[in-house]
């Protein structure tokens, strides 16, 4: 027996409706929130004729100053200068929310630290018009193995590494390169041994990755010179020069790629010179990360794509995806089929970072074809994020602080 006629449409008229549900949803916000524009630990200190005033000055120069980090984070570093700093109000609409941490309050003085989160499409939206570079693209996590070496042996897990000490104990704050530091227990230490950091097993090192949620893995090895590698964590004064090498990990074996170079001030000890070296790495990561992912307003492109759908729950996940890929933004619906949805969007960036930035999400860019005076390009989603390496440190030119060979 036949299914009847009109249980075939009722059928399609379903799978429509819920295709037509899903696509208005594309003009909500997206569910996930990147830590990229969260600025933690914003701490103020201003005294005025009372208390009332304090407090309102103080959250307007927390703002300010939030602000600036964030931008700092984001702009490329020749931008910077020439980016204009809003007023208190301007800011106000870039901010989602925030939260006070930790206060205290007199007659006239109020000290208090904040966090603020920032509104991801207005910021980018306010950079877009000042004509700067800027990344609003996160990295995956990196998990860091802080090697040390002194008189010639490597070292990870023995008690005497003050380099992973250090590592351990800095509060890093949020940027584009979320990081990881190992704890060091029996699963670490059967992975990656004081032997063979630098000639690793890559399923064992891809295991170590795994439980640490990270995608990728540098190693950073701090080497002290003679005079510093003599002194100990309690010395009254660091004395000397540190080396910090980085290796990438995403070949057969470790790879040179970087050195950073790191004098004594004659005012730290060696605890704080090793706590300040932690500080010079991760800010090289930030740089490297951000270098390679900055763009600006004239880079924007409008992109046609057609997505294969077998089920209006995988069409759902398909565009709840998309939404979430940093740097996609203006998504138009065109067409809607049973096996096919085709829609728009602009990014702002070369073609190259956004297939890589799709292939984190699961979504892959295809072949382009003809598409009237334009082109279209498939976009298959799948499901399967890129976890590619993160570490691709770009050329540099500058070698006055560090010494850089890419690969």
């Amino acid at each position: 027996m036949g299914i009847p006629h009109h249980a075939v449409n009722c059928k399609l008229i379903i799978f429509s409706l819920a295709i037509l549900l899903s696509a208005i949803s594309l003009a909500r916000p997206a569910f996930a929130y990147d830590t990229l524009f969260t600025v933690e630990d914003v701490t103020v200190d201003v005294t005025a004729d009372n208390a009332v005033v304090a407090q309102e000055k103080a959250f307007d120069e927390a703002q300010l100053k939030a602000f600036r980090i964030l931008s700092d984070r984001m702009v490329a570093e020749a931008d910077a200068k020439s980016l204009p700093t809003p007023d208190s109000l301007t800011i106000s609409t870039m901010v989602k929310d925030y939260e006070v941490t930790n206060e205290q309050i007199s007659n006239v003085r109020y000290v208090g630290t904040y966090t603020f989160r920032f509104r991801e499409e207005a910021v980018s939206k306010f950079f877009s018009v000042t004509g700067v570079s800027f990344t609003e693209t996160s990295s995956n996590p990196l998990l860091v193995l802080p090697v040390f070496q002194r008189n010639g042996k490597n070292s990870i897990w023995s008690e005497d590494n003050l380099w992973m000490m250090a590592w351990a104990r800095t509060k890093l704050p949020h940027g584009i390169v979320p990081i990881e530091v190992p704890i060091g227990d029996l699963a670490d230490i059967t992975d990656i041994d004081d032997s063979n950091a630098l000639t690793y097993e890559r399923h064992k090192l891809e295991r170590m990755l795994a439980r640490y949620g990270a995608s990728d893995a540098a190693i950073m090895i701090a080497v002290p010179d003679m005079t510093l590698g003599d002194l100990t964590q309690d010395s009254e004064h660091a004395i000397g020069r540190l080396r910090l090498s980085v290796y990438r990990t995403d070949r057969v074996q470790a790879e040179h790629v970087q050195d950073i170079h790191i004098e004594a001030d004659g005012q730290e000890t060696v605890g704080q010179l090793y706590d300040r070296a932690v500080m010079v790495g991760y800010k090289a990561l930030q740089k490297d990360w951000k270098n390679k992912t900055v763009a600006n307003a004239a880079q924007e492109q409008r992109y046609y794509v057609r997505i294969p759908i077998s089920s209006p729950r995988q069409w759902v996940s398909a565009q709840s995806t998309l939404r979430a890929a940093p740097g996609v933004n203006d998504i138009a619906v065109m067409s809607m089929r049973k096996k096919e949805v085709q829609l728009s969007f602009i990014y702002r960036g070369e073609e190259s970072r956004l297939r890589d930035v799709l292939a984190r999400q699961g979504m892959h860019l295809g072949a382009v074809q003809p598409y009237g005076d334009k082109y279209i390009y498939d976009l298959i989603y799948d499901g399967k994020r890129n976890t590619n390496s993160f570490y691709t440190p770009p050329e540099s030119n500058d070698q006055s602080d560090s010494d850089t060979h890419t690969f």
